[in-house]
């Protein structure tokens, strides 16, 4: 194999990453709050541009280190709000109904930001540690020749990964974690032995929201941050969602990069790069019908 295939092949997969690092910070909050307290969520993409828009704005005011520390707290706040005010009501609903609910709200959240913001792209520029390259082949042995990749690209691969495995810490290692997977399994047990459940699963749908919210920081300078990215980016994230199985986290970050990978390496064909998400969900789902990793009787 040559060099120079074999450096197209590395930069092919570090996009597919790339690409993939966006749907999973994305669908993580969803397939968190869907697993969690069995909502559908259509208004997540609209979470995501909330975030991408307070990023920006913040951002060009003040500095981009003020961004990353307000927004994931404005976007859990948010996400409590939300939760409190209208999705707790839908809790014993059909789907249906979650669905229409919540598409509505993102279509409200998006009216409302182009009404502030106006409908034109707001440029969003990078802080100048993320800006540039990084020479690749200098820390990739097997490379050849100039190898380079933009530097922000890989803090969005990074901060994917940092984001899952806290994600997993929480749910795995905390005692907070230990009530929530318990409360997953039998709410009405949880409320005899004296937990307040309730307000735990409000605190989850939080945290669903700020992940959204940490999506739209490192995500909104690749992206775009106008009042369509939310719609945009919720179909793919969903798909992940669905392909990985429905309330599954490792299933929605190996569908996360799985979809990536398939972006990446059809970009030279544009016409099949339009449908491949959905060839992809297309075949496992003919092959796992509840999705990679997804449980009997979770839409049921």
């Amino acid at each position: 194999m040559s060099g120079q295939l074999i450096n197209q092949i590395f930069l092919q997969v570090m996009t597919g990453l790339q690409l993939g690092a966006i749907y999973v910070l994305i669908a993580l909050g969803l397939t968190l709050i869907f697993g969690t307290l069995g909502v559908v969520n259509f208004a997540h993409g609209a979470l995501y541009m909330l975030g991408a828009y307070l990023a920006v704005n913040i951002a060009n005011s003040i500095g981009f280190g003020w961004a990353i520390v307000v927004v994931p707290f404005v976007l859990f706040a948010f996400g409590i709000a939300m939760e409190r005010g209208l999705i707790r009501f839908f809790y014993n609903r059909p789907h249906t109904d979650q669905i229409l609910v919540t598409f509505g709200l993102a279509i409200v959240i998006q009216e409302v930001l182009k009404w502030i913001f106006g409908a034109n792209n707001l440029p969003f520029s990078m802080p100048s540690w993320g800006s540039g390259i990084v020479r690749m082949h200098e820390w990739v042995p097997f490379l050849e020749g100039f190898v380079a990749y933009p530097k922000w690209r890989l803090i969005l691969i990074a901060v994917s990964f940092a984001t899952v495995f806290g994600v997993f810490a929480l749910l795995q290692f905390t005692r907070f974690g230990l009530i929530i997977r318990a409360g997953m399994r039998d709410p009405d047990m949880m409320k005899f032995l004296g937990v307040n459940i309730s307000r735990r699963f409000t605190i989850v749908f939080g945290l669903g929201a700020l992940i959204a919210g940490i999506a739209g920081i490192f995500g909104g300078p690749v992206t775009q941050v106008d009042p369509e990215v939310g719609m945009h980016m919720l179909v793919p994230s969903f798909l992940v969602v669905v392909i990985g199985g429905m309330g599954s986290i490792p299933g929605a970050v190996l569908a996360g990069f799985l979809l990536g990978m398939a972006l990446s390496f059809t970009a030279e064909y544009a016409a099949i790069q339009q449908i491949i998400i959905y060839l992809v969900a297309v075949v496992v789902l003919l092959v796992r019908p509840r999705g990679l990793f997804g449980q009997k009787g979770l839409m049921e």
